[in-house]
């Protein structure tokens, strides 16, 4: 694949950059979310919001190549935090894939406009890495299904208005076959919302109890029992926006690193041998980067291929976090001045290795579907899910 760009594609990216200039310098205002959401609504008005997505649904019938382009210069620039990762790239294409046309209509407009945030509740705490064994449950009762059990580690929960929930719907049925995803609007009477506090002092997740949570029909994703299907669509989604990101430009980050080393005295043989590696490590997830964008250039869904770009891209931040807090010496021990932040991505880095699914699933993934290596013994994935030993 040729990755510079063609006279057409010159233009339209240079007509991206201005727009994108242009529309930064009119946005008013401190408060970071009501930025965030006037720097969504400004896309969305301008059909840039998901160009590749229907003129119905607030796209432009635009081209793969097209949403790279101003992806690429819209990171490039700093642009207003980002509340709408989770709706824009996880669950915004999930109903766009198992939505009816009713729930496309009422919530997918909304979402691209930047007017309504999201959140994705899978995790548990007693499921631990296991998704399908999830325990909160739904029941139906008449036109409605009542939800009672709780969620974890759900970012941007404490300012979301809607969320995508799993649910166990028929526990007589094996783990995968008795889920069912729904539609959860978080200001339902019996959500309760709680912040979990991290060591880097900020409160990015949260924990989630549900209490005779009443959800009307119309809130189901999919089918009925069928809500594992509508999960790997969510799930393939997050992992290769999280590890798929790279695209074509180097990264940075050796030569922030280099600069830090020298100023801090701590440049030697060995920091400049691990330098490079993190070089190394970057030019692989860009390499990965840019399969990412050939496949969607091609046509083709996320695979289990973002768990191998998700796992590269988890060493790489593990690792250079490290290094960083290595670098800086003893002012590693403060959480002020001009290289508080790189404490701070050493405080958030172990993260890294949960979100998107742990480095233990996503190896798993790797190894049984991209590189069809023989699955692990497995006794519950065929008895019925309140049979399983817990």
């Amino acid at each position: 694949m040729d990755f510079e760009d063609t006279p057409e594609q010159s233009v339209l990216r240079e007509e991206f950059r201005t727009w994108i200039d242009d529309a930064l310098d009119r946005l008013d205002g401190d408060d970071p979310i009501a930025r965030a959401k006037a720097w969504q609504a400004a896309k969305f008005d301008a059909g840039l919001a998901k160009i590749t997505w229907e003129p119905e649904l607030g796209g432009r019938n635009g081209t793969p190549m097209e949403q790279i382009i101003f992806g690429q210069e819209e990171a490039a620039r700093k642009t207003p935090a980002d509340l709408f990762t989770i709706g824009l790239n996880f669950v915004g294409p999930t109903l766009r894939v198992h939505g009816t046309p009713e729930q496309k209509e009422q919530y997918l407009r909304p979402l691209l406009r930047g007017d309504t945030v999201w959140c994705q509740m899978f995790s548990e705490p007693n499921a631990g890495s296991d998704s399908a064994g999830l325990a909160t449950r739904a029941v139906r009762d008449g036109d409605e299904w009542v939800l009672n059990g709780q969620k974890v580690w759900t970012s941007h929960a404490h300012f979301a208005d809607y969320g995508e929930v799993l649910c166990r719907t028929n526990p007589d049925a094996p783990k995968h076959q008795g889920i069912t995803a729904f539609i959860l609007d978080l200001r339902t009477p019996g959500v309760t919302v709680r912040p979990l506090k991290q060591m880097t002092g900020t409160a990015d997740f949260n924990e989630i109890f549900l209490e005779d949570v009443r959800v009307p029909r119309q809130n189901v994703i999919g089918g009925v029992d069928d809500g594992w299907h509508v999960a790997v669509t969510t799930l393939m989604n997050e992992r290769t926006s999280i590890g798929g990101s790279g695209g074509s430009k180097r990264s940075t980050l050796p030569a922030r690193m280099a600069e830090l080393a020298r100023r801090r005295g701590t440049m030697n043989d060995v920091t400049r041998q691990r330098i490079v590696d993190v070089h190394i490590q970057g030019e692989l997830l860009r390499f990965l980067g840019m399969r990412t964008l050939t496949a969607a250039l091609q046509g083709r869904q996320p695979g289990p291929g973002g768990s191998v770009a998700k796992l590269g891209l988890t060493k790489l931040k593990v690792e250079s976090a490290e290094l960083g807090m290595q670098l800086l010496g003893p002012a590693g021990l403060l959480d002020e001045g001009e290289d508080a932040r790189w404490v701070a991505k050493f405080l958030w880095s172990p993260g890294m290795r949960l979100g998107g699914g742990t480095d233990e699933v996503n190896r798993n993934i790797v190894a049984e579907r991209v590189l069809g290596l023989p699955g692990e013994p497995r006794t519950d994935d065929t008895l019925p899910w309140n049979q399983v030993p817990r």
